[in-house]
């Protein structure tokens, strides 16, 4: 019981600013397979997730990693119900032609966008590659990490020409489990950190009263000593729906 009443206290201080839900799932390749199933989850996009206003799934490759060259599928809606009002037809066909060349790895997740915690400006060609960072936050220690979050994108909106998005897990994954993606058009955005982040931490400093080496210390105690960990993700456009904007 008092786990459960943990989970709903995390979940209630975000709970005012939570947009749009996605499900995702892993599946791990084999190097032989990679080929045909990418030409797979293609063909079953074009048939069944062409459009917009349709059922949204996205594609992914990890690139780096202990999931490297796994492949991540996100399915995106308005809410738990919508995610679940679209017919079979597409599951079949996926269950048919593409499950057999791929193994699914952990089942699958729900998460919740967090518009309060996040800042996009940049158009979707601009985000091929996503450094993805998962945290695991401590059962108690939501406040402080929120906090800090929230702060951060508040910088990073004055900063501007950044893309941040954080969605915080609610069902199916590890109990406080976080993913921030920062968004790039190729590499180089990586590269780039050491040029970009300064900047931020300058601004949350002359928006915030000169906090943020008190609030990122908060922020890096809320968080459990396991769980956390830095993947980087390519967007496969050719194998995903047409890209639209977050709430």
């Amino acid at each position: 019981m008092k786990k459960i009443i943990f989970l709903l206290a995390f979940i209630f201080t975000i709970s005012n600013t939570i947009a749009q839900t996605a499900w995702t799932t892993m599946y791990k390749v084999a190097p032989e397979n990679m080929q045909a199933a990418k030409e797979a989850i293609g063909e079953k996009t074009k048939k069944f997730n062409s459009k917009a206003d349709g059922e949204l799934i996205y594609t992914f490759q990890i690139l780096a990693g202990e999931r490297a060259n796994y492949i991540v599928r996100e399915g995106l809606g308005n809410s738990y119900a919508e995610l679940d009002s679209f017919g079979n037809q597409g599951l079949d066909y996926w269950m048919e032609n593409v499950a057999p060349l791929m193994e699914n790895i952990g089942g699958t997740e729900y998460m919740s966008y967090v518009p309060s915690a996040s800042f996009d400006d940049r158009p979707n060609d601009a985000k091929k590659i996503w450094k993805v960072i998962h945290y695991n936050v401590k059962r108690t220690a939501g406040p402080d990490f929120w906090k800090f979050r929230n702060r951060v994108a508040k910088a990073a909106e004055k900063v501007g020409d950044l893309s941040l998005h954080v969605w915080a897990g609610s069902i199916g994954g590890s109990p406080g489990h976080v993913k921030v993606g920062f968004g790039n058009a190729d590499m180089s955005g990586i590269d780039n950190e050491s040029v970009v982040w300064p900047k931020v931490v300058a601004a949350y400093n002359e928006l915030f009263e000169e906090s943020f080496e008190e609030d990122s210390k908060a922020f890096n105690e809320s968080l459990t000593a396991w769980g956390n960990f830095v993947e980087i993700w390519r967007w496969l456009p050719e194998l995903s729906s047409p890209a639209v904007d977050l709430d």
